[in-house]
């Protein structure tokens, strides 16, 4: 029995390493605050989050399969809930048992705690039939059609209460009838546990078997020390195999319980974040994913999630329609939205590529075989380089990661130095990158780079700038234009001493 809510044919783990750059891309795109709504204060649902959404899918198979599973979750949010709150129950109560009984190994109580925790995870697993089964008409996914499927078939009623039945008669406090041989030298052999015969129901029969249990009874007697540690060797050679048994039976069970919390915990985030954003009214769709060679990036009404988060309402939207075009330039004055439309972008990408909704009213993109920022940083202290030469040595790790496919995301990267030589710089790592099948967004206020874009690689490369009102208000739209040679020098001295007398 596999769990198969999240990929169609693979496994999810968390223990999968994270893709090289994650913390410099949780940083860059403002992630934290996403990933806190989708916990809402349960770090383990933070933590699947956090990895389903870094990890992503390259294909559009497997996004379709997730996306299927997620419109049924959010149609059965309730349902799901509560199935992820009854796995949370079930597994704390294992946790408190397994904490009291892993003191001794030995066979006898590794069957005992064995049997206890199986008891614990298949009442569990009766529970979450209970919760799924009665709304099984309510699901349409092939994700939670598979997993109700396989509660109902390998853990319906009967089967459970045979199980219970089982587990009663291998618990060595229950009382367990064992057969055994000697040897010529009268050593015990040959041990095996003898399935417990039927209790009599008639009168008659009742008196006999009360008869013959007097008759061939032996009990211990009181402080023998010796035949106590004896009768627990016995018990200990006798259950050996059993318990041996039983435990990688409840191994089995414990990964079925813990891979369906692990991946339901997703679906939970996945539902926090919604309601949160449906309230404070941000728009949400279902992302059109293409493939990789398709070089499409189109979208309508995209916000920023994290800044919606933050102000608790929804943020100026942004719209673009970008196909075959491998540069995006965007440039334009400061504090104009520039910033904000990149991560907008880079958020929404990781989200499709995870399976989820995004925050726009559509959203259309090629699919990226890796997602990667190259930001501006503060001047670190005792870096030991100048601040060019720390960006230069970022971006080159960077480049060692990419692939064709990737999207890279620079925000005002290289503006360390003047700009003939950041220009430069530039220049040459887009047009070597974008050559190589490597998708760009860059905020950039590098009127010499543009310029020799707009003069010479027209055709693949568009030009956006945030919009600014003729008097300088900002309007945080990103919208469609040919880069501006100008300053804003008399803006700022408007602003701050007033109009020229």
């Amino acid at each position: 029995m596999r769990i198969h809510l999240l990929f169609r044919e693979n496994l999810f783990s968390l223990k999968e390493k994270d893709p090289w750059g994650a913390e410099q891309l949780i940083r860059d795109l403002d992630l934290e605050p996403i990933l806190d709504t989708m916990g809402n204060g349960d770090n383990f649902i933070k933590e699947v989050s956090r990895k389903v959404l870094l990890m992503g899918v390259a294909n559009i198979e497997d996004i379709a399969y997730r996306q299927e599973a997620l419109k049924d979750a959010i149609g059965n949010s309730e349902t799901i809930r509560i199935a992820y709150q009854v796995l949370n129950d079930t597994i704390d109560s294992a946790e408190r048992m397994w904490w009291l009984s892993r003191s001794n190994s030995s066979p006898v109580s590794t069957l005992s705690y064995s049997v206890k925790l199986l008891k614990i995870y298949i009442t569990g697993l009766e529970r979450i039939r209970d919760v799924l089964l009665p709304r099984k008409s309510g699901f349409k996914s092939r994700a939670f059609t598979s997993l109700i499927n396989t509660l109902e078939q390998y853990f319906n009623k009967e089967y459970t209460k045979s199980l219970k039945t089982a587990l009663k008669h291998l618990s060595p406090h229950e009382g367990m009838t064992l057969r055994m041989g000697l040897t010529r030298s009268a050593e015990l052999w040959g041990f095996k546990l003898v399935k417990p015969s039927q209790k009599s129901t008639t009168g008659l029969k009742r008196i006999i078997d009360k008869i013959s249990v007097r008759k061939y009874t032996w009990k211990l007697p009181p402080r023998d020390e010796a035949g106590e540690d004896e009768l627990w060797n016995i018990k200990n050679l006798a259950l050996e195999k059993p318990a041996k048994i039983l435990n990688i039976a409840y191994q089995h069970v414990i990964e079925f319980i813990n891979s369906l919390r692990t991946e339901l915990a997703f679906y939970v985030g996945a539902l926090n974040l919604w309601d949160r954003l449906k309230r404070i009214g941000a728009p949400t769709s279902f992302p059109i994913p293409r493939e990789t060679g398709e070089r499409v990036l189109r979208f309508k009404d995209l916000v920023e999630v994290s800044l919606a988060l933050r102000i608790g309402r929804r943020p100026v939207p942004n719209t673009l329609d970008s196909k075959q075009r491998m540069i995006i330039v965007v440039s334009g004055p400061n504090k104009g939205g520039k910033t904000v439309f990149l991560r907008s972008i880079g958020q929404a990408q990781l989200m499709m590529m995870a399976g989820m909704y995004v925050a726009a009213e559509h959203y259309e993109s090629s699919i990226s075989t890796g997602v990667y920022t190259h930001f501006e940083t503060e001047e670190k202290p005792n870096l030991g380089k100048g601040r060019l030469e720390e960006e230069l040595a970022r971006i080159s790790e960077i480049v060692d990661h990419l692939k064709r496919g990737s999207m890279l995301l620079m925000n005002e990267s290289f503006s360390s130095t003047n700009e003939k030589e950041g220009s430069e710089i530039a220049r040459e790592i887009l047009c070597a990158l974008s050559d190589s099948g490597v998708r760009i967004i860059y905020v950039t206020h590098f009127y010499e780079l543009q310029r020799w874009f707009l003069e010479n690689r027209r055709y693949d490369t568009i030009f956006l700038k945030a919009e600014r009102k003729e008097d300088g208000t900002r309007t945080y739209r990103i919208i469609p234009g040919e880069p501006e040679k100008r300053g804003y020098t008399e803006e700022l001295y408007r602003r701050i001493f007033g109009e020229f007398s």
